[in-house]
C-alpha cells in the first residue's frame, strides 16, 4: 500500500504535468490564432484603411449630438490628442529615434489608428461645418473638407510622409479650434478666428520638435519645407473667412422663411402662409409672395448658438436692381440672442412694409458681418391676394 506521502507527490507531479499541459496548449492556440490573424490582415491590408474610416465615421455619426456639447467636445479634443502622440512616433520612427521591437512590428497599427483618428476628426467637421453652411459659396468649404477626408482614408500609402501629415494635422487643428474655442470662451471674432490659426501652427511645431529633437539644426531645410504646406493652409483659410466662403461655425441658420403673418403666441410664434396646391407637397412658405399692395411680407428665422454665446443676428433686406446688382433696402433688422443654446435656435422676425415686385433676398448676418445665409423670394403683384392660409406654431 502506497503511503499518503507518495500519493500526495504522485497527484502533485499529476497535476503540474496536467498544469503544463494545458499552458502548452494555450500557447498553441494564441500561436495559431496570431498567425491567422495575421494572415487575414495580410490578405485584406489594402481594405484596412477604408475600414477604419467606416468604423470612424459610423462611430462619430453615433456620438456627436451638437456643437457645443462637452461631451463631445473633449472627445474631439481627445482626437487630437491621440492623432498629434501618433504622428509624432511614426516621426520618430522614420528618423530612427525609436527602435523599440515592438512598436517597428506594430507601425501598421499605429498608422491605422491614426488612419481613425484623423478620419474621425474630418468626418465631425464634415457634419458640424455642413450644419453651418447656408449659402453657396461656404459649400466649396465643405467640398475641401470632403476631398481631404476622402484623400486621408484612400491615399494611406503616403501616410507616413512627414510633410503630408503635419499639413493635414494642422488642418484638422485649425478646424476644431475655429469652433471649440468660442464655445469654451464664448467670445466670437476676428481676432479669435487668427488665434486659433496660431494656437494651431504651435501645436504643429511642439510635434515637429519632438521628431527632430537634437537634430533641428542639420535639418533646417527640411524644416523649412514642412513649414509652407501649414503656412499655405492658414492663408487659404484666412481668405476662406473673410470672404464668407467659410461657414460660421459654431453658429448655424437652422430655418429662415418668408410669411404672410407672424406674431408671438405664448412661447411660440404662429405663422401664416398661403395654402399650397396638392402638387406642391414641397411648399412650406411663400417664397413665392403673390403681393397686393398694402400687404406686409415677414422673414422668420431660428439661429442657433452654443450656450453663452450671445451674438446679434441682423437681417437685410434686399433687391436685386436692373444691373443685376444687389441693393440693400432700408434699414437692417437687429435682435440680439438672449437664450443661446436653444435647440431649434434662437427665433426672430422682420418684416416690410410697401415692398415692390421683383426678386428679393434677405441676408442673415452676425453683427460683425458674419454670413450666416441668405433667403431668396420673388414679389409677384396680383389683384387678389390668397385667401386660404395655413397657420403653424414655430
Amino acid at each position: 500500500m502506497a503511503k499518503p506521502s507518495e500519493v500526495l507527490r504522485k497527484k502533485r507531479e499529476d497535476y503540474k504535468h496536467l498544469f503544463e499541459t494545458k499552458r502548452q496548449q494555450g500557447r498553441l492556440f494564441y500561436t495559431q490564432k496570431k498567425q491567422g490573424a495575421e494572415q487575414l490582415y495580410q490578405r485584406y491590408e489594402k481594405y484596412f484603411p477604408l475600414a477604419a474610416f467606416i468604423i470612424g465615421f459610423i462611430w462619430d455619426s453615433l456620438t456627436l449630438t451638437r456643437i457645443d456639447s462637452q461631451t463631445d467636445n473633449f472627445i474631439l479634443l481627445g482626437y487630437t490628442i491621440a492623432a498629434g502622440a501618433l504622428i509624432a512616433v511614426i516621426g520618430l520612427v522614420e528618423k530612427a529615434r525609436i527602435r523599440q521591437h515592438w512598436i517597428l512590428t506594430h507601425l501598421h497599427w499605429i498608422t491605422g489608428l491614426t488612419h481613425f483618428f484623423l478620419g474621425g476628426l474630418l468626418s465631425s467637421y464634415v457634419v458640424f461645418y455642413f450644419k453651418s453652411a447656408a449659402v453657396g459659396k461656404s459649400f466649396i468649404f465643405i467640398a475641401l473638407l470632403v476631398g481631404l477626408m476622402l484623400a486621408n482614408e484612400f491615399f494611406s500609402g503616403r501616410l507616413r510622409n512627414l510633410k503630408l501629415l503635419c499639413a493635414i494635422y494642422f488642418f484638422c487643428c485649425f478646424a476644431f479650434l475655429t469652433f471649440f474655442l468660442p464655445v469654451l470662451t464664448h467670445v466670437m471674432s476676428d481676432m479669435m478666428f487668427l488665434s486659433c490659426g496660431a494656437l494651431s501652427f504651435l501645436i504643429t511645431s511642439v510635434i515637429v520638435a519632438i521628431i527632430y529633437h537634437g537634430g533641428i539644426r542639420e535639418a533646417r531645410r527640411e524644416l523649412v519645407g514642412m513649414a509652407w504646406p501649414p503656412a499655405i493652409i492658414f492663408l487659404s483659410l484666412v481668405l476662406f473667412y473673410f470672404m464668407n466662403w467659410m461657414p460660421p461655425v459654431p453658429l448655424a441658420l437652422k430655418d429662415g422663411k418668408i410669411y404672410r403673418s407672424v406674431k408671438k403666441a405664448g412661447d411660440n410664434y404662429e405663422v401664416r402662409y398661403s395654402k399650397p396646391r396638392v402638387w406642391q407637397f414641397w411648399k412650406t412658405d411663400d417664397r413665392n409672395f403673390a403681393y397686393v399692395p398694402g400687404d406686409t411680407v415677414y422673414c422668420y428665422t431660428a439661429v442657433f448658438s452654443p450656450v453663452g454665446l450671445k451674438e446679434s443676428i441682423v437681417q437685410h433686406w434686399q433687391k436685386e436692381n436692373p444691373a443685376g446688382d444687389w441693393e440693400t433696402i432700408g434699414q437692417p433688422h437687429s435682435n440680439l440672442i438672449r437664450r443661446p443654446g436653444r435647440e431649434g435656435g434662437w427665433r426672430s422676425f422682420s418684416y416690410k412694409k410697401n415692398i415692390t415686385p421683383g426678386d428679393w433676398r434677405v441676408e442673415v448676418k452676425t453683427a460683425k458681418g458674419r454670413l450666416l445665409g441668405r433667403i431668396s423670394l420673388e414679389i409677384t403683384a396680383v389683384d387678389k391676394r390668397p385667401t386660404e392660409m395655413v397657420i403653424e406654431q414655430r
